[in-house]
């Protein structure tokens, strides 16, 4: 803009002198067109800029390694001619905490209706939230700018690639038949709580008759039983930033959630069902997976719990370790960026224990440890050569 106006000084300037030296109308009239002119741009720029909208839209879904097509649509209710624009997009993934600022220059033509495409490449999972966080106003000659307000906002889900896992157990996870708590949305066989009461039908369980009831209304009357939800299988998750004095890249927390999504899909097609967590924030966060509903809701949730910048590996462990979580499940399937084996020895020690360890750069072997397995996962091949695994 400095520019412009300097160069429009410069002009303004020689018609001056050209007037002053030649003493003739032309050079006057062109000095006064030219100080006219800013005058002029200022009305039209205002006019114009009364009648413009934009707005921002993405599709809601993506799998992380595709592109964003983000869409900015320009309304104008005239056709006055209108100057540049210059809008600072912000890409803020509410998973990693990181921002990356876009400037994009809009430039409008005489259509009422225009639309802008910027491709965004969807290098991480997590929520996305693009906003418009400025905008600013030139006039065609650029000499003026014109700070606007809007309010232009999307959010994108980013999903982690699609993984098919081809799993198997070692021994099935014992299950509780009777349990504290109880799922209200899912029947079950446990007959020491009563989910609800209907009438029978053929083919139900003489031993579900409520007979004192049925005798009462002179009808038969069945009871349902509860499930219990208090699973004993856990798929415990973590990610972080660093690890004592190791940095842990993006990559491998987006490996985490990959193998957890893909695992829990695939746990759930076995007919398993188990809890999904994560320690945040000092606690240990879970979901109960259920059926494929419950898995796409958990999925879902992965991507807006953020990574902290003081969470540490071994302090995840550390926290469910003190909070005696291990004694409520009998097997847990660890994903982790990085660990530490005392913890882990530990771990071991109360629950049968599955360690997924998830690397980059370079390929270690699977090992067998004194009461627990670690099964090494790279980043950069898992995509393509992880198919199959034991539990």
């Amino acid at each position: 803009m400095w520019k412009n106006r300097v160069l429009y000084m410069i002009i303004v300037f020689a018609a001056l002198i050209s007037y002053i030296m030649a003493d003739r109308k032309e050079p006057l009239i062109f000095l006064c067109v030219l100080i006219i002119i800013p005058f002029t741009m200022i009305i039209i720029q205002f006019c114009a800029m009364r009648s413009v909208s934009i707005k921002c839209e993405a599709k809601e879904t993506c799998r992380m390694g595709s592109s964003i097509p983000v869409i900015f649509t320009l309304k104008k209710n005239n056709r006055i001619p209108l100057g540049i624009i210059y809008v600072s997009v912000v890409f803020e993934n509410l998973m990693f905490v990181e921002k990356k600022i876009v400037e994009l220059n809009l430039q409008p033509g005489e259509e009422k209706l225009m639309t802008f495409e910027y491709s965004l490449p969807a290098d991480d999972c997590g929520a996305l939230k693009i906003s418009i966080s400025n905008i600013n106003y030139y006039d065609m000659l650029g000499l003026f700018k014109w700070k606007g307000t809007i309010m232009a906002e999307k959010e994108v889900r980013v999903y982690p690639p699609e993984l098919h896992l081809n799993t198997e157990l070692s021994r099935r996870p014992e299950t509780k038949s009777f349990g504290e708590l109880y799922d209200q949305y899912k029947k079950g066989q446990d007959v020491s709580e009563v989910a609800d009461l209907r009438d029978y039908i053929d083919g139900d369980s003489m031993s579900a008759i409520h007979w004192k009831l049925s005798g009462k209304l002179d009808k038969m009357i069945v009871r349902e039983f509860g499930s219990p939800s208090n699973y004993n299988t856990l798929l415990l998750y973590d990610m972080m930033k660093k690890s004592g004095d190791i940095l842990i890249s993006n990559s491998r927390n987006n490996g985490v959630l990959a193998l957890t999504a893909a695992l829990s899909y695939s746990m759930m097609e076995m007919g398993l069902e188990h809890n999904v967590g994560r320690i945040y924030m000092r606690e240990l966060q879970t979901v109960p997976v259920n059926s494929f509903g419950t898995h796409e809701q958990m999925a879902e949730n992965l991507l807006y719990t953020p990574i902290l910048e003081e969470e540490d590996g071994s302090n995840s462990v550390f926290v469910f370790l003190r909070g005696n979580y291990r004694n409520e499940y009998t097997k847990i399937i660890y994903i982790t960026p990085n660990y530490d084996e005392e913890s882990l020895k530990q771990m071991a020690s109360g629950a049968d224990l599955m360690v997924i360890h998830v690397v980059e750069g370079r390929d270690l072997e699977y090992m067998d440890r004194n009461g627990y397995t670690i099964i090494p996962v790279n980043v950069d091949t898992y995509q393509n050569r992880i198919h199959n695994i034991v539990l």
